[in-house]
């Protein structure tokens, strides 16, 4: 039976997003550690910095989730948005470094300070390194406090792996664990590539995922 792959992975990667299945090591604590405080936050909120794939949207869910906050993208915020963004408790915005309209932002970071609400923003890249025409903005994002999210150690890494593969509706045995701990490439979108194709071909071949199995997508 042909079976389209596509379809494989659109029902078979739905990833748990809850608190409890997000864990927590030395490369994330800090970032967690905001989360749980919620609401009670020392500032007016902060900004998380990590590359793609190394948790962040996990934890805006689960920000959202607690604070019954609400999540824009960062390049869809504009003058006509900004209206109803300010009035939002807990305002979260992703991937600021895909922001268009400093300008909208800063009036909107403003209006949320006058109305005492809250804001998380995410970044794949530090603040510092980014270049705005608007240096009030850059200014006022400077203020907040920035965490970083770290590359995983291994504690972290192999959560991800089992993790993964448990969204997947996949129990894979400890010993494939740490045959890919030691072999795979240590960064979060690697890791979440080689799942998806191990579990894909094992679906598409009726295999079971063993270590003789994984070798082969280990380059």
């Amino acid at each position: 039976m042909f079976i389209n792959e596509q379809l494989i992975l659109d029902l078979r990667s739905l990833p748990a997003m809850g608190r409890n299945d997000y864990y927590v090591s030395k490369a994330n604590t800090e970032a967690v550690n905001w989360i749980d405080m919620w609401p009670n936050w020392p500032s007016l909120g902060l900004i998380v910095i990590g590359k793609r794939g190394s948790g962040k949207s996990h934890l805006v869910e689960v920000l959202k989730g607690v604070s019954k906050g609400t999540i824009v993208l960062a390049k869809d915020i504009n003058k006509n948005s900004i209206a109803k963004l300010f009035k939002i408790k807990c305002l979260i915005i992703e991937d600021l470094e895909l922001l268009k309209s400093e300008n909208a932002l800063f009036h909107l970071y403003n209006m949320i300070v006058e109305n005492n609400n809250k804001i998380m923003i995410t970044s794949n890249i530090p603040i510092t390194s980014m270049n705005f025409k608007l240096l009030d903005l850059k200014s006022r994002l400077l203020s907040l406090p920035s965490v970083n999210i770290n590359f995983p150690d291994d504690i972290l890494l192999t959560n991800i792996i089992i993790k993964q593969f448990f969204d997947r509706g996949v129990k894979i045995d400890k010993e494939v664990v740490e045959f890919l701990l030691k072999r795979v490439d240590r960064s979060f979108d690697s890791i979440y590539d080689l799942v998806s194709k191990i579990d894909l071909k094992s679906v598409e071949k009726s295999r079971k995922i063993t270590i003789p199995f994984v070798k082969k997508f280990i380059k």
